[in-house]
């Protein structure tokens, strides 16, 4: 006997064979129990779904010597020949052979005879989407009211392409796509049947992530495994089969993209194209690893999600906690993108490097939150500037130490000969009278007392009026990548705690961080470290503000608003104080400005509030 294909071998013959699809064996196996038998079916889905396996049982259950029945026993004449393909009273027509009106009519008129052994004549009309126009509404009348004991079952993988006349004379049945765990049971049942060994469980769920979702295809690609590895199944060979790339290199190779190490990663690159791997299939593999990725970011080492050996999950793990969700975001982002423009590529190794690139460099994102980010982060560091708080020489390269230097030449140069000038200009000032001298100085170091004491009027009250603190949702909302970035270069651990919250609202000065309900854990963290975060994100935004954590639709947020408002009463003692002493100070610098000295204080205009 020649050789037979597995997944004609292990085609189902029954309800309970079919892996899958339980809402339509659902109601098919009652239709049939209570005698509900439509006049037809339309079954749509994906390839490899089942379209065509259930569409030959429904019709052995119907003329199944004890049929209509949702259980065809599988042994009497009828359902013998059904299963065998030579039953005369099921026909299966391929609508992408037979799609003109000619072969319609012949339909029409071969549909009005009784069935010769059965009880029932079915017509399998498979991919019914080919038909013609003209076909379709040569069809019409016949599937609407066709003989009594006529059923016509039509399946398709396009069912947009149905006219909606048909559609609405048919019982539609819509096929999924497979989850990996039903098709992994299925692959372990032909195994054991087979007698085929293989060392983990890993090595079919490499075959099935293959297949996406489609059985056929799972058991096509086991069949071919089969003769690769001699009935002796190991992760890497299927893998070297597919031209897949495995998880530690591409763990190694998203590693490397997080450092930024680019020279190591344009070689990994290479190294993959010289091996023969496609690129398209090395892409895919990468999308696949970052969504595991996230998923186990989001989901924890529990959920069932994915369901990987514990050496890939450790693996996952370890380059899970040295990114964020928004990055891997963005990382997935540009794959997929990479991805579709590889279709249409000459060139898709360019297309690759490129996207790799983009990757790794942050100035490179032009989405509305990096945007955002960005817009962030320069606040921040104009911020720390205007505060005096400028970076260290001793961090700079030998490219910005030089710049300074030569600006600091400049500068002595300049001051060089502006001390030269004001030594020939004193000479001819040695007579200008002293008094005359301390009479300008007084006169404007008035000046500068009443402007300041009119910016300090205006800053008390902005303060008074509270625009002056008052933080909006949106700058929290725009700082806040900047904020968890610093959190996490002081505490990897509160980074952690804090990510699993966001800003919900403000009020005045008050900052309320939400936690979904099942993060509880997450808030209390954050809770404990509230005083590292509170001075983190004053630092960022430039202004005093109290943290108030709660959890989604926490109805307490008002009482909490008010103890909130206790602890800003303080805040804006310590800040009148602040403006005391910066007031002395602009006296001190219009002095030290003008090289003069204090003749008079006025202590009620600068002790007034």
């Amino acid at each position: 006997m020649a050789f037979l294909s597995l997944y004609r071998k292990y085609r189902p013959n029954n309800f309970a064979d079919l892996v899958g699809q339980r809402h339509v064996i659902r109601t098919l196996k009652n239709a049939l129990e209570h005698n509900r038998i439509a006049h037809a079916y339309l079954f749509a889905g994906p390839r490899g779904t089942g379209k065509t396996s259930t569409a030959k049982i429904y019709a052995q259950a119907l003329n199944c010597i004890n049929g209509p029945t949702a259980e065809p026993c599988g042994e009497c004449e009828a359902c013998q020949k059904i299963q065998s393909g030579q039953s005369i009273d099921i026909i299966e027509i391929d609508a992408a052979s037979n799609r003109g009106i000619d072969e319609i009519r012949d339909l029409r008129e071969k549909v009005k005879f009784y069935p010769s052994e059965g009880k029932y004549k079915v017509y399998i009309i498979d991919e019914v989407h080919m038909l013609t126009k003209g076909a379709f509404n040569a069809l019409l009348k016949t599937l609407e009211e066709p003989p009594a004991d006529v059923v016509f079952i039509l399946a398709t993988t396009e069912p947009h392409k149905v006219i909606d006349t048909i559609h609405s004379r048919c019982q539609r049945f819509d096929f999924s796509l497979l989850s990996t765990n039903d098709i992994i049971e299925r692959l372990e049942y032909i195994c054991k049947e087979e007698g085929v060994q293989y060392y983990d469980k890993q090595a079919l769920s490499v075959i099935a992530t293959a297949s996406n979702g489609g059985l056929r295809d799972a058991i096509s690609l086991l069949d071919q495994t089969i003769s690769f590895t001699n009935s002796n199944i190991k992760v890497s060979e299927i893998q070297e089969m597919l031209g897949k790339v495995d998880i530690p290199f591409l763990h190694d190779f998203m590693e490397k993209v997080f450092d930024n190490e680019s020279a190591e990663i344009l070689e990994m690159i290479n190294d993959i194209i010289n091996s023969g791997k496609g690129i398209s299939i090395f892409i895919n593999d990468l999308i696949d690893f970052l969504r595991q990725t996230m998923l186990y970011k989001e989901c924890g080492k529990d959920t069932k999600v994915f369901d990987f050996t514990s050496n890939i999950i450790n693996q996952i793990e370890n380059l899970a906690e040295k990114t964020n969700t928004e990055r891997l975001v963005r990382c997935l982002d540009i794959l997929t993108e990479v991805e579709r423009e590889l279709a249409y590529a000459d060139q898709p190794r360019i297309i690759l490097e490129l996207g790799i690139i983009k990757m790794m460099s942050a100035d490179a994102d032009n989405s509305l939150q990096g945007l955002r980010s960005r817009i962030a982060e320069l606040e921040y560091k104009v911020r720390q500037i205007l505060e005096g708080e400028l970076p260290d020489i001793t961090n700079m390269s030998s490219k910005e130490t030089l710049g300074n230097n030569k600006t600091k030449i400049k500068l002595d140069q300049g001051k060089t000969k502006a001390s030269s000038d004001n030594e020939k200009k004193s000479d001819s000032k040695e007579n200008i009278n002293t008094a005359e001298n301390n009479s300008a100085n007084e006169t404007n170091l008035r000046d500068k007392t009443n402007k300041a004491e009119q910016n300090n009027m205006t800053e008390n009250s902005a303060k008074e009026s509270g625009t002056g603190s008052k933080l909006s949702i949106d700058e929290m909302e725009n700082a806040w990548p900047v904020i968890l970035c610093k959190v996490k270069a002081e505490s990897i651990s509160v980074h952690a705690m804090l990510m699993g919250g966001k800003p919900k609202k403000t009020s005045g000065d008050i900052v309320y961080i939400e936690f979904p309900n099942d993060k509880n854990f997450h808030r209390k963290g954050a809770e404990q470290q509230a005083g590292l975060i509170q001075k983190i994100i004053n630092k960022v935004v430039g202004s005093d503000c109290q943290l108030q954590f709660v959890n989604e639709g926490d109805g307490d947020i008002q009482s909490k608003k008010k103890v909130a408002k206790v602890k800003g009463v303080n805040n804006n003692i310590n800040a009148s104080n602040a403006s005391n002493i910066e007031k002395n100070s602009v006296v001190d610098e219009v002095v030290k400005a003008f090289n003069g000295k204090i003749i008079k204080v006025n202590h009620r205009i600068l002790d007034d509030e």
